[in-house]
């Protein structure tokens, strides 16, 4: 009767291991994107992002430039995250409901509203609760990107560019922004 305990010991510890080696490897179906696509030129208030892409371009802008509106040959504008505050501010609400490019706020804590309503500013506006990480705007349409499970590191930033990529590279041929 000993040994049958033994063996039945032994491999109920094994069974046990294995459940929990099993339970608690990460299960990672996170497949990051690189776009592939058509070039894209867009113009970036502040730092560049970190990406991985040859085929996209970023043209430096202050937000002066966004100012005269003069958006030729660009694709899109992006504004980081030091620079939301002030691309809050009223002056430039009229910029982004008439610009015939979307706007992409970077990592923005507010809601889009902050941008294209002039009677709220910036440190008023509502947090944002929906997870995005790149909220844009274009004709009276709001869209976002969040990150991979909501995990903030370069890997799903980067595929989250790569995302935003891909919605560009789509809105370059049917002017409107189409969602995957």
């Amino acid at each position: 009767m000993g040994e049958i305990m033994k063996r039945f010991r032994f491999t109920f510890i094994i069974l046990l291991l294995f459940v929990l080696l099993t339970s608690c490897s990460k299960e990672d179906n996170f497949n990051p994107i690189i776009y592939s696509g058509n070039d894209l030129k867009i113009g970036i208030v502040g730092e560049k992002p970190k990406i991985k892409e040859k085929n996209v371009l970023f043209i430096p802008l202050t937000m002066e430039d966004i100012s005269s509106s003069n958006f030729d040959n660009l694709d899109s504008v992006f504004i980081n995250k030091k620079y939301l505050s002030e691309a809050a501010k009223a002056e430039y609400a009229n910029v982004y409901l008439e610009s015939p490019i979307p706007f992409v706020f970077i990592d923005s804590d507010k809601v889009y509203m902050a941008y294209i309503d002039k009677g709220i500013s910036y440190e008023n506006a509502h947090k944002s609760k929906s997870g995005d990480y790149l909220i844009g705007f274009y004709k009276d349409n709001y869209f976002g990107l969040s990150l991979y499970n909501n995990i903030k590191n370069e890997e799903t930033i980067q595929d989250s560019y790569a995302r935003m990529f891909n919605i560009l590279e789509k809105f370059q041929s049917t002017g409107e922004i189409l969602l995957e």
